[in-house]
């Protein structure tokens, strides 16, 4: 279940970053959402890391602004040489995903662990 006091859940595996979103951002604060992407983008700067897993697992929707953070973590991933997948979407957001055109640079995979794989190929 998502957790109302985070915009995103971290979690690091080796040279990973593991990004959970929890929500739209209408669910939160402004000012929440803008500390917490800013937070994100600082993390992505920490020694080792090199790629980065979107899990989709919390959400069913998430809006422009959370995609924005997403693509802005992404993107700075990309640019650093790493790989960059989704995983665990459900169906509206895998249709989400398909109707942004955001698959076509960054694969989605079922499972944690086939998004793993992929980065760690």
């Amino acid at each position: 279940m998502a957790d109302p006091q985070k915009v995103f859940k971290l979690e690091r595996d080796g040279n990973t970053l593991i990004v959970l979103p929890q929500g739209p951002a209408l669910q939160f604060q402004h000012t929440e959402v803008h500390l917490e992407s800013n937070a994100l983008y600082r993390v992505l700067d920490e020694p080792g890391l090199v790629h980065v897993i979107i899990d989709l697992q919390s959400v069913d929707y998430v809006d422009s602004v959370i995609i924005s953070s997403i693509l802005r973590c992404l993107t700075k991933c990309k640019q650093r040489r790493g790989k960059s997948v989704f995983c665990n979407a459900s169906e509206n957001m895998a249709e989400l995903l398909k109707c942004i055109r955001i698959g076509k640079l960054w694969p989605s995979f079922d499972s944690r662990e086939a998004a793993m794989q992929a980065v760690n190929s």
